[in-house]
């Protein structure tokens, strides 16, 4: 079924929106790449050289928590416009979180509430919790579990480094293919004829 004008136009400034996103991350970190490079290149190795190097690692980390915490803002925007055009009439859960409220509104957009998917996405919201409400530290969480449980899956992109939550570049690249793959799912199911 081909999908109507409004939801090309949606799907569109989705994927654009968040490629935008993508794009001015993958841009910095390509900045930052070249001026160590630079810093490589140095003859002198004294205290400023390990001061800048630190530094660069440092925003490097930073950039990528920031990342994901725009990336995730932008998921629950879209979400809520999500509701507004294609579900009004569908209630928002209370108390279950920043995901968790738009559970029936993606259920009726043909998510599996179930699936490898939204659990996927339910933890990157632990994962983003954990940032805003602990400034990444884990032992500061209510349920530190919860998050070593997802690192300790293996292959999750993430790791706990002197307490604090570090993401990596493959964990944001996980995040936007979920991203993409829900937008896909909840905009063709309402894909209507012309």
């Amino acid at each position: 079924m081909e999908m109507n004008i409004k939801n090309q136009l949606m799907t569109w400034a989705s994927t654009y929106n968040l490629n935008w996103l993508i794009g001015f991350h993958n841009y910095v970190r390509g900045l930052f790449r070249d001026r160590l490079r630079e810093l490589e290149t140095c003859e002198i190795k004294d205290v400023d050289y390990k001061l800048h190097k630190s530094a660069f690692y440092d925003y490097d980390r930073i950039h990528n928590i920031n990342t994901l915490l725009m990336m995730y803002s932008y998921l629950e925007e879209w979400l809520y416009h999500c509701w507004k055009i294609y579900a009004p009439n569908i209630d928002l859960v209370d108390g279950k979180g920043s995901l968790g409220r738009y559970k029936n509104v993606a259920r009726q957009l043909g998510v599996d509430s179930s699936s490898k998917l939204w659990e996927e996405l339910k933890n990157t919201e632990k994962v983003r919790n954990c940032l805003l409400h602990a400034n990444g530290r884990v032992s500061l969480l209510k349920d530190p579990q919860s998050i070593n449980t997802i690192i300790e899956r293996g292959k999750s992109g993430l790791e706990i480094t002197k307490d604090r939550i570090q993401i990596s570049g493959e964990y944001l690249e996980c995040f936007n293919k979920n991203i993409s793959e829900l937008m896909d799912i909840m905009i063709k199911s309402n894909a209507q004829p012309w």
